[in-house]
C-alpha cells in the first residue's frame, strides 16, 4: 500500500470517526467528556499525518522546482 494510499484510507477513517463520535453525542449516548477525549484521541494521529503530507509535497516541490 502507498503512502497516498496510506493518508487516505486515514482521513476517511477518521472521517468516519469523527461523525460516529459526533452522532452518539448528539444523542447523549456519550457525555461531552467523552465525546471530547475521542476526538482528541482521532484527531493527533490525522493531525501528524497532515503535518507529514505537507511536509512530502514541500519537499517535492522544492525538488522540482528549477
Amino acid at each position: 500500500m502507498t503512502t497516498a494510499r496510506k493518508f487516505r484510507v486515514l482521513t476517511l477513517a477518521s472521517t468516519a470517526l469523527v461523525l460516529a463520535i459526533l452522532i452518539l453525542q448528539f444523542t447523549q449516548v456519550i457525555s461531552g467528556f467523552w465525546s471530547v477525549t475521542l476526538l482528541v484521541i482521532v484527531g493527533i494521529p490525522v493531525t501528524i499525518a497532515w503535518v507529514i503530507l505537507e511536509r512530502r509535497l514541500g519537499a517535492e516541490k522544492m525538488r522540482d522546482a528549477p
